[in-house]
């Protein structure tokens, strides 16, 4: 088990976080589909387990706290671990996040998070 980190950077002006810090989920909006593609495949790649074909889902952003002088903050992007186990036609799902900490340059948001897998494989 280790921890990585994912950064990822969108176009988002400044005055659009006041919006995003009374309805966080606003956040998803603004993040491309492409780059929620590379985040699914990081999660899938720091997980231990394969086993099920584990696939992202019902992704939400929580707990957004900005520092308007310096604009920085953070934001926790929570998600959802889908299996679908074929030979025994059984699912399963778990509840995880990553916790972004991110600075605004101009109109690009820049976040960085660190994801570690909890599953314990003893």
């Amino acid at each position: 088990m280790e921890v990585k980190e994912y950064s990822f950077e969108i176009d988002l002006e400044p005055q659009e976080l006041k919006v995003i810090e009374t309805h966080p989920t606003k956040l998803l909006d603004s993040i491309p589909q492409s780059e929620l593609d590379k985040l699914n495949w990081f999660i899938f790649d720091v997980l231990g387990d394969k086993d099920g074909s584990p696939e992202i889902g019902n992704i939400e952003i929580s707990n957004f706290k900005i520092n308007p002088d310096h604009l920085s903050g953070s934001f926790r992007l929570k998600f959802q671990i889908d299996r679908k186990f074929c030979c025994s036609d059984m699912e399963s799902c778990s509840n995880d996040y990553i916790d972004f900490q991110f600075i605004m340059k101009g109109s690009k948001l820049f976040a960085t998070g660190k994801y570690f897998d909890w599953t314990l494989n003893n």
